[in-house]
């Protein structure tokens, strides 16, 4: 979708919105205003009434007037009202609260009427006109009003499109020139700019236009730089070869001189670094040596210490062995002891039951000796009394002892098993004991070798303070040697070097000149 098809789209809408509410304003204005001529107009009918109520139709007017005593119509150039009675909300406003009435709604014989009620002596009058010539007179003015809001529509929209074009015309004719110029088409005439007034259009038409100046200015000025730089370029890129070939050649020969001392100083600055790498080698692995025989005595020292620790152990672990037999022993010897206190415990109560039934019979032939065994009666029963007392006591001596006899039994059972962990404690310890020794006789064995190493890298240190000594003579003699040689390389190094930079930036500018030329090749002036 085009520019102009969008203002035009867009004018059009606005334009349609506007009159559509412009219309319907319209209309509301005049329905109102309507309503209140025809409210105006009943009213002095009723006003100018002197009894006659049909002298408005004969003057040739719509209107009807009625007269009312009370509520009912006694009166009226309706046909078919008179005796009719008027709503109730007319009597409660006219003849009740004697106030004027007026609708624009009212339904007289089936008839709808706008109608004018006024308070009168005894009664009311009423002017009304029919709704349906009223009707048709809002209908009228709504066409009216509808074919002249289309009028101005249409009017207003020829403007629109007419002014639309202008401008579009005016913005085509921009971008057109801003393609032109994106496409490097400079040689165009350059339009002269507006004078006086300008709008947003003109503004942009002349922006181009000084756009289009400036880049053909710039472009010109750059394909006269770019053709004096590439003639220098030219010139330069031949001096610069000239240069670096002469230099080139002597540069080749100052370097054989100073190759052969440069290899020889190499050379023996790398026998040198090799013999320190040597000597830090030999440093190290003294080091190394001296560190493992300090670490091997000291575990050696150690593995005493554990040996002497399991021996303690092993012996704490013996006596514990036979504390655990002795209290076995005793937790056995307690087992027996209580068995033998069961056994006089079901003695005792054989007594008791023995003594309970000697005070039974006592106490029968007690009761058959009448008064005179009374006394013996009572001995009786006292003895019962004894003998019933011990058995209690007996039963509950037995539960004791039981008891005891289950918790020892319980005690025999777990001293049995702390007895079997001791002993599987006791092999533990002796083969932990025996990896010791063997760890000892091993660290022995690393210690002496360590001192071994450690006399050699000694006697390797003394060698090499003596060898590098003679390299450090031989490495001072090589670079002095080259120095010299050195120094003339590296001058015509750097000088060979300087004028390479010199060509290769030459290069560049030609190829900074070429890119410059194949840009503003792609403007047309």
């Amino acid at each position: 979708m085009n520019i102009k098809f969008k203002l035009i789209s867009l004018e059009m809408l606005s334009l349609l919105a506007l009159s559509v509410i412009l219309i319907i304003c319209s209309l509301w204005t005049a329905f109102g205003e309507v309503d209140i001529r025809i409210e105006e107009t009943l009213r002095v009918a009723v006003a100018g009434f002197e009894g006659d109520t049909s002298y408005l139709r004969n003057e040739g007017e719509e209107i009807d007037i009625t007269v009312f005593e009370g509520d009912t119509r006694i009166e009226s150039s309706i046909e078919g009202a008179v005796g009719t009675k008027a709503d109730q909300e007319v009597i409660d406003l006219v003849l009740n609260k004697k106030q004027s009435y007026f609708t624009s709604d009212i339904d007289i014989n089936g008839i709808a009427y706008y109608g004018y009620y006024m308070p009168a002596e005894g009664g009311m009058l009423f002017a009304g006109k029919p709704r349906a010539h009223i009707q048709e007179f809002k209908r009228i003015i709504i066409m009216i009003l509808i074919a002249v809001g289309a009028a101005a529509y249409l009017i207003c929209s020829a403007i629109s499109v007419l002014l639309s074009n202008s401008i579009t015309k005016r913005i085509r004719r921009a971008s057109e020139r801003i393609e032109v110029l994106a496409s490097g088409d400079l040689s165009g005439e350059i339009p002269q700019e507006k004078q006086g007034h300008k709008d947003e259009v003109d503004v942009i038409a002349d922006a181009v236009s000084t756009l289009h100046m400036h880049l053909k200015q710039i472009v010109s000025a750059i394909s006269e730089q770019t053709i004096q730089l590439n003639a220098s370029n030219n010139e330069f890129s031949e001096k610069f070869s000239h240069i670096a070939g002469s230099v080139g050649t002597m540069s080749a020969s100052v370097e054989a001189i100073a190759s052969g001392s440069s290899t020889q100083a190499q050379e023996t600055a790398a026998a040198r670094g090799q013999i320190c790498d040597m000597a830090d080698v030999i440093e190290q692995g003294s080091e190394n040596s001296m560190s493992l025989e300090h670490a091997v005595a000291r575990m050696t020292e150690l593995s005493g210490q554990a040996n002497e620790i399991l021996d303690r152990l092993i012996e704490m672990n013996e006596k514990t062995a036979e504390n655990i037999v002795t209290v076995s022993g005793q937790t056995a010897a307690t087992n027996v002891s209580a068995e033998k206190i069961q056994d006089a415990i079901q003695m005792i109560q054989n007594i008791a039951e023995q003594t309970n039934l000697l005070s039974l019979n006592a106490s029968i032939e007690a009761a058959h000796a009448g008064e005179a065994g009374r006394g013996f009666a009572v001995v009786a029963e006292e003895i019962r009394q004894l003998a019933e007392s011990s058995s209690g006591s007996a039963h509950e001596i037995e539960t004791v002892i039981r008891e005891l006899l289950e918790n020892s039994s319980i005690s025999v059972r777990k001293m049995e098993e702390v007895r079997l962990d001791s002993d599987s404690q006791k092999q533990m310890l002796n083969e932990t004991r025996t990896a010791f020794l063997e760890l000892k006789a091993e660290a022995d064995s690393v210690y002496s070798v360590s001192g071994n190493i450690y006399e050699q890298t000694s006697r390797l240190t003394q060698q090499k303070e003596s060898i590098s000594g003679v390299v450090e003579q031989l490495a001072d003699i090589s670079g002095q040697n080259a120095s010299s040689a050195q120094s003339t390389s590296a001058g015509m190094q750097a000088l060979s070097e300087t004028v390479e930079d010199c060509r290769q930036e030459t290069a560049v500018l030609a190829q900074l000149s070429e890119s410059l030329q194949r840009e503003t090749s792609h403007f047309k002036l």
